[in-house]
């Protein structure tokens, strides 16, 4: 008896084996894998929504890669701005990462490239992008490409630039004689002449806490630098929030809310509220992303010219006034990928007639260095090219510290930006909470 069922074990092993790897034969789901019928997948996890403008531009170019490489599946899935947790968590669990993901230089850093979950693909700079004849690294907006290297490794290929400034009308300029400014006293003075003409200075969707989050960012980024707000959020003793700066910072946004620079009841606003009616001109500017005249053209009238101007210069500070938000979103390989594979796919889709699209369909600025930025954008650009430095959105805040961000810094910069602390009790928060934090961690 015991004979016979050892046999019977042994056959159903060698079944259950049998099925197994054939199973595991068809799937064609393994990053950079081979179906039974001899095709290269790549599986793509991307960033953007069914829908959206990148990805109907993403789809567009994936199509024409498989059209001319009948050998090559792209098994790409849409799945949303949180991509990179489940990127991360596939990688560490080792349950089939994608070959190629998309999301912001700031959030591949800080949770792939610091946890060591992705693949250098420096061949790829020195490859020729097909039917030009040029070098990859060649096309590419002066620092954008390099932007993210990380010890002279390149993991992270931008191909679209987002930046921010204060956007207005320049008719509803022109019409009241004012001229954009230049430094913070101009800005103020522009703020106090357009309140004596009735219109509200600044509109606010207060409900967006990462939108309210961009004066003290911008400020602190004028004052003292790039990095400025990362070194204080990480010190676990709170102490640096001490140095003079940050209240400088804190003082010139208490100075915009005592003189009731943003609309009425903007403490409130329900997004889009606030942007539609300064689309509508019923505010005069609104600091925020280069997506705004995207958002707000179905708003706007026909007279409408949309313009824009850098974050207003700090008379006081030594940092360069010229210093521009980088904001790039772009693609990276994770750990285990088929880099060959992936390298081949990107030089491919940076070509000028795909990478038109993101200027022409999704009416963003492409980092490629021979298109020009949508007409709406051509400010944003322009202070992008003629940069001397640069900074990434909200200092990487979001994407090194993103607990600290959403429950320490948020609501305290939205108690400041409302009015309901002052600058003085803005910093001393900050101290407390950013050292208990620490402990608790």
């Amino acid at each position: 008896m015991r004979k016979k069922v050892g046999l019977f074990s042994v056959i159903l092993l060698i079944s259950i084996l049998f099925v197994a790897t054939a199973c595991s034969k068809n799937t064609g789901s393994d990053s950079g894998s081979s179906g039974d019928s001899g095709k290269t997948v790549i599986k793509y996890w991307s960033m953007w929504n069914t829908g959206e403008p990148q990805q109907e531009v993403i789809q567009g170019i994936i199509d024409a890669y498989e059209e001319e490489n009948p050998d090559v599946t792209i098994d790409v899935q849409w799945m949303g701005r949180q991509v990179l947790s489940d990127v991360r968590n596939a990688s560490l669990g080792g349950d089939g990462a994608p070959d190629l993901t998309d999301q912001s230089g700031a959030e591949v850093v800080g949770t792939l490239v610091k946890n060591e979950l992705v693949e250098p693909l420096n061949d790829l700079l020195t490859m020729e992008i097909p039917n030009e004849g040029a070098t990859f690294q060649d096309v590419f907006i002066d620092d954008t490409l390099s932007f993210y290297q990380q010890d002279e490794d390149t993991y992270f290929i931008p191909y679209e630039i987002i930046t921010s400034g204060f956007h207005y009308n320049e008719s509803l300029f022109n019409e009241h004689g004012i001229d954009a400014p230049s430094t913070w006293d101009e800005f103020i003075e522009v703020g106090k002449k357009l309140k004596d003409k009735g219109i509200a200075p600044l509109a606010q969707d207060g409900n967006i806490d990462f939108y309210n989050a961009y004066y003290y960012y911008w400020l602190t980024e004028r004052i003292m630098g790039a990095e400025s707000l990362l070194k204080a959020a990480g010190d676990e003793t709170g102490e640096t929030w001490s140095e003079p700066g940050y209240l400088e910072a804190a003082k010139k946004i208490e100075e915009l809310v005592d003189n009731d620079f943003f609309a009425d009841g903007y403490e409130g606003s329900q997004y889009p509220a606030a942007q539609t009616a300064w689309a509508k001109g019923d505010s005069a500017m609104i600091l925020n992303g280069s997506w705004i005249s995207s958002e707000t053209s179905e708003y706007s009238s026909d007279d409408f010219i949309y313009r824009a101007f850098p974050f207003p210069e700090i008379e006081s500070s030594e940092v360069d006034s010229d210093q521009a938000e980088l904001y790039l979103i772009g693609w990276v390989a994770p750990e285990g990928s088929n880099v060959d594979a992936v390298q081949d796919f990107l030089a491919f889709a940076m070509q000028k007639q795909y990478q038109e699209g993101i200027v022409t369909e999704t009416g963003n600025i492409s980092t490629r260095n021979d298109l020009d930025a949508p007409e709406k954008l051509t400010d944003l650009k322009e202070m992008i090219v003629n940069a001397s430095t640069y900074h990434a959105e909200y200092d990487r805040l979001q994407a090194e510290y993103p607990e600290w961000w959403k429950t320490v810094f948020l609501p305290l910069d939205d108690s400041l930006l409302f009015g309901d602390i002052t600058a003085d009790e803005f910093i001393d928060q900050l101290q407390v909470q950013t050292k208990e934090f620490w402990e608790n961690q």
